[in-house]
């Protein structure tokens, strides 16, 4: 009987890694619970626009254009494209946050668009919903383009398990030592292209354009010998945001090139030509439909471009002096009233686009990060759009001072209900307390008036943007502007006499200053030219300064009664003016490396030079635009499109759930867990040969998911099965259901439902999800029965094959109480069974029919906490900066087989009871260290888990282990077993080549980093064994982070560990080795393990 429990330990381990693992996801993958929303459709031709409204069709503006520009674009870009939806696609729009961004699921038909209007520092502005609908589309036909088989079979995995040796007789399979799943894509679409395509959308198309903030990045960056190499535009890899950004500029612009050189037609050709099996990069697929290799074409192409730089470019200006150069976001720089200190946006020290309030003293020049409450934990800010571009913020948009010396700054905070929404807020920075001036409204940008009393500010709603001004004594807010057709209010700015209120608007291409009395009115154009007008501000003397491109580049301006004079004459570009008292200028600058703070005495008349951007960059849109049906598209006027009535609220649909297609990815496992030995006792039986040991490790199944389009029911499963682990002797004999029951199987299903309760308008309001697992395993001679054939003859040995089927069925619930914190609950059910194989007895001299017992039913209650908070880096990836922790506490109920007893000539199973009571505490994390020379980072980690058994001692079944490639590495993982455990690891990490930056076919080999690391373990059952025995180890881990197809990343490591401290395992009562021995050694030697997944610490 023990033998049974003992291979019942390998199998459990086993389940571990032959399903996906959902225990070590990241918060950030489930998101709160969005019960409150009311959601409709709206059903067209060729698409479903999802979206949310009220009773009074507030939200409903959006969709409407959504839906007349989804039409409007799908003839275009099919038809360049030649590719067609097999179904509807369906638009999901999000108006409950302050988040802006688009999303293409092209495997699902499913695109996802949040409705705020995007506002970057590294692109200009376009009509928001005509260019995301046109770029998520395009992503959309484009990708599919590319794909060499159906979106129904988006992935095939390769997946590779290997064991550790087996030392002990009492256990079946050691645990895995070599884990590697390797997912081969459909696809393999560089990211440069993908966003390169998504922005050119069409040669006529003018939703989209080569526009000066464009330009400004690609001109600084080849100018300053920083641009991207054609491997780095790939993918996003350990890229920062600035790198990201620079994939979708480097894209575009490339992009433009091929179309301009081979028609774009050209596009076309090159994404089918990615579509062919043979083609699995960029390179060949270019030479195949262009008859060039993409390196040479990407080389043209640079040097065209840089000569245009060098030879047309003005020279960079000088006469100013940095305030803050670290970090590529700085922006906003605002002088106190007093004057002794500047504020200012900035992503100093980060490599995200994440900003926070920094003060600098004036009189001393010494600098502090403004600590923003409620902002530093968790990942909650961060989102990823569909090619996994990070728009990222803490503190966001324009900072101001009020009279009193607070600093004004929005930023986002979690509502009750689990919404980001933007807000204003008031800091004292010597107390730093606060005070909330909006609540929930969408707020951003404040600009306080001159004479303290009053703040403007802009609110949100469905597409639209607007201007407020809420009186600080009495806090009764007015709404000075009732936009409702897309329009963009942007950055307002008093004028010193307080009679007007500046601001940017944006309908369309560009930005156009105008301006409204700060008493109410009409707005009144100031600046509304073809060019591009910003930044609003007021010098000493009170006249105008803001930024303009009316050169080709963004310089300063001052404009008065007697013209607009420029005050600048950048290479790069100037914005966003701040006046001293003491007349310095502040300013942000762009060079290659980002936007940078400068300061000048005094900015006097400057004379730009005329610039004009590279012509292969410029579409041809006013002479390719004759057809009237494109002429029409491009100049389509969505501004009269109104939100529906309440009356006609009635009439439109509600949302009934829409599901994605069945995806479909087929499996291929080598899982070497049965060795070519057929049987460890008794050596009379012949071993496997290699081809059927490699046939008897197959298996072969897939993985299948499907989706509701808004994200309220999910369905994952999966089915893989041995063939070779079966009796069947002909192909008929093996397709039938008893042959097939009885092969070796893994099966899982699980279905989350995360649309919470109704009667909980909560963010964490309860999600839930059930799973069923079932693993089956066939152990040929797995049972071996002492025989007497006769009364005098010697003992024999009878071998028997056994079937072990393990199921468990787990019923959870969990609570996303914030973004760094989730508890969940549940129930598990866990029946096990194992199976006699038909035997011959030789002592009976006759055969035994199979037989088939319960040897374990465990019913359980557990609940569990995690916490999680990470800071983001580029490196994140091989060193963590934060920490992840987990509190565990589990009942269970379980009724183990003990033994059989005769009753009535019938063997009845006798089953043990017990109540096993376990708490665990599991932590990782990590920090990330400063001073290391050149390139990359360094850093420290630490790993720990500990567990324990209430009350008194349990059967060894119920034992936790902390060997093996989950603990410590340098002792098997069946060496360090006990009721109580407890684990430690400290490590350090830091590069070996941090920036390699190679592709090799469809693999990008981004860094190789090498991890230092000592374990200490104590493993026990009844008293505690004292420090001094523990299991310590010391070893080494190699970390090769690549990146696969442009489009998945992938972590690879190598371990050697060596445990430092020998001891004896002593076996169970009737176990011994091969070779007599009653006890195992282990310590003292190296284990290796190997692995090739998703992310370095997933297990």
């Amino acid at each position: 009987m023990k033998t049974i429990l003992k291979y019942i330990l390998s199998l459990l381990a086993l389940v571990s890694v032959a399903v996906p693992a959902y225990a070590q996801e990241p918060l950030y993958y489930t998101d709160f619970a969005r019960n409150g929303l009311d959601w409709y459709t709206v059903e067209t031709e060729h698409f479903l626009v999802h979206f949310h409204s009220d009773e009074t069709g507030k939200g409903s503006r959006t969709a409407r254009v959504v839906a007349r520009i989804a039409e409007d674009v799908y003839g275009p870009i099919t038809d360049l494209y030649d590719l067609r939806p097999d179904t509807k696609v369906s638009f999901v729009l999000k108006d409950f946050e302050d988040y802006s961004n688009g999303a293409a699921y092209f495997f699902d038909n499913v695109i996802e668009i949040w409705a705020p209007a995007l506002n970057t520092p590294f692109r200009g502005d376009h009509n928001w919903l005509r260019n995301v609908i046109t770029h998520e589309f395009t992503h959309m036909i484009q990708v599919q383009k590319t794909m060499k088989a159906s979106r129904h079979l988006p992935f095939m995995y390769l997946q590779y398990l290997d064991y550790e040796e087996v030392s002990r007789p009492d256990v079946l399979y050691g645990f895995p030592n070599v884990l590697a799943s390797y997912p081969l894509p459909v696809l393999n679409n560089p990211a440069w292209l993908a966003e390169g395509t998504a922005q050119f959308q069409r040669e006529w198309m003018d939703y989209d354009r080569w526009d000066s903030h464009r330009d400004m990045l690609l001109r600084t960056q080849i100018l300053e010998g920083s641009e991207l190499s054609l491997n780095d535009m790939g993918g996003f890899y350990s890229h920062t945001s600035l790198m990201r950004e620079s994939v979708y500029n480097h894209g575009f612009a490339f992009s433009q090139y091929l179309a301009d050189r081979f028609g774009e037609d050209g596009l076309k050709d090159l994404s089918a030509e990615l579509g062919n099996w043979p083609n699995w990069n960029f390179k060949q697929a270019a030479k195949d439909a262009f008859g060039i290799r993409g390196e040479e074409l990407y080389l043209d192409w640079m040097n065209e471009l840089r000569t245009h730089y060098e030879d047309h470019a003005p020279e960079a200006s000088d006469g100013f002096s940095y305030v803050e150069e670290d970090g590529f976001n700085n922006f906003y720089a605002r002088v106190s009233p007093d004057g002794t200190k500047l504020a200012y946006l900035s992503n100093k020290g980060g490599d995200f686009s994440r900003t926070g309030i920094w003060v600098q003293d004036l009189t001393d020049g010494s600098k502090a990060m403004l600590a923003i409450p409620q902002v530093e934990l968790g990942n909650g800010l961060s989102f990823t759009c569909s090619q996994g571009h990070k728009i990222v913020s803490s503190a966001s948009g324009p900072i101001d001072w009020m009279a009193d010396g607070r600093l004004v700054y929005s930023k986002t905070k979690d509502t009750s209900d689990g919404r980001l929404i933007l807000d204003i807020y008031a800091m004292n920075l010597d107390t730093k307390e606060k005070e909330q001036l909006t609540e929930n409204a969408r707020a951003f940008s404040p600009a306080v008036s001159a004479d303290g009393t009053r703040l403007a500010f802009v609110t949100h709603d469905d597409g639209s943007t607007n201007l407020n001004v809420l009186n600080l004594e009495d806090k009764i807010t007015v709404a000075l502007t009732q936009f409702a057709d897309g329009s963009q209010v942007i950055e307002p700015v008093w004028t010193p006499d307080d009679e007007w209120i500046y601001f940017g608007l944006s309908r369309g291409h560009g930005r156009d200053i105008y301006r409204i009395r700060s008493e109410g009115g009409e707005p009144e154009a100031v600046l509304n030219e073809k060019w591009d007008e910003r930044t609003p501000t007021f010098d000493s003397n009170g006249d105008l300064v803001f930024a303009s491109d009316r050169s080709g580049i963004f310089n300063l301006y001052r404009s008065n009664a007697n013209g607009d004079v420029a005050l600048t004459a950048e290479q790069g570009g100037a914005f966003m003016a701040e006046y001293a008292p003491d007349g310095t200028v502040y300013f942000s600058r762009y060079e290659g490396s980002g936007y940078k703070i400068v300061s000048s005495s005094g900015l006097e008349e400057a004379s730009p030079q005329a610039y004009q951007a590279p012509s292969i960059l410029s579409k041809s849109v006013q002479t390719s635009t004759n057809d009237a049906f494109r002429s029409a598209l491009n100049n389509r006027d969505d501004s009269g499109i109104r939100a529906f009535t309440p009356a006609e609220m009635d009439s439109v649909d509600g949302y009934s759930p829409v599901f994605t297609s069945m995806s479909f990815l087929p499996v291929l496992r080598l899982d070497k867990y049965v060795s070519r030995k057929r049987s460890r006792t008794d050596v009379r039986i012949k071993d496997r040969t290699r081809a059927e040991t490699l046939w008897r490790n197959t298996k072969l199944g897939f993985y299948t998911a499907t989706r509701e389009v808004l994200g309220g029911l999910s369905f994952f499963g999966g089915v893989l099965i041995g063939p070779g682990s079966g009796e069947a002797n002909s192909f008929g004999d093996f397709l039938s259901p008893s042959s097939l029951l009885d092969l070796e199987r893994d099966v899982f299903i699980q279905v989350d439902y995360a649309r919470g309760l109704p009667f909980i308008n909560k963010r964490w309001a309860p999600q839930f999800s059930a799973q069923l697992f079932n693993v089956r395993r066939n152990v040929e001679n797995g049972l071996s029965i002492e025989e007497f054939p006769c009364t005098s003859c010697y003992p024999d040995t009878t071998l028997a094959d056994l079937a072990y089927n393990l199921w468990e069925v787990d019923l959870m619930a969990k609570s996303k109480i914030a973004r760094w914190l989730m508890l969940d609950a549940g129930y598990r059910y866990s029946p096990y069974r194992v199976t006699t194989k038909r035997f011959f007895s030789k002592e009976l001299n006759q055969g035994i029919p199979p037989s088939s017992s319960r040897y374990y039913i465990g019913r359980a209650f557990h609940s569990r906490l995690i916490f999680e908070s990470y800071f983001s880096h580029r490196d994140m990836n091989v060193v963590p900066h934060g920490l992840r922790a987990e509190l565990s506490v589990e009942r269970e109920t379980g009724r183990l087989l003990n033994r059989f007893d005769l009753e009535d000539g019938v063997l009845s199973p006798v089953y043990e009871e017990s109540t096993v009571r376990r708490v665990s505490f599991s932590a990782k994390g990590g920090m990330k260290l400063g001073g290391w020379p050149g390139k990359g980072i360094h850093g420290v980690n630490f790993r720990m888990r500990a567990s324990t058994i209430l009350g008194a001692e349990k059967d060894d079944f119920y034992n936790d282990y902390v060997g093996g490639l989950t603990g410590a590495r340098g002792y098997p993982f069946y060496a360090l077993g006990g009721n109580e455990t407890l684990w430690l690891q400290a490590g350090y990490t830091f590069p070996i080549f941090p920036r390699i930056k190679k592709q090799f076919l469809f693999t990008y080999i981004d860094k190789m980093y090498l991890k230092l690391y000592g374990d200490a373990a104590w493993a026990w059952s009844g008293s505690w064994p004292g420090m001094t025995n523990a299991r310590k180890d010391v070893g080494a881990e190699v970390r090769f982070g690549l990146g696969s197809y442009y489009l998945l990343p992938t972590a690879l490591f190598i371990s050697a560990t060596y445990g430092l401290d020998a001891f004896d395992f002593q076996l169970d009562e009737g176990f011994v080795t091969p070779d007599g021995a009653t006890s195992v050694r282990y310590g003292e030697s190296w284990q290796w393990h190997l692995g090739i997944l998703f992310d370095f610490d997933q297990l």
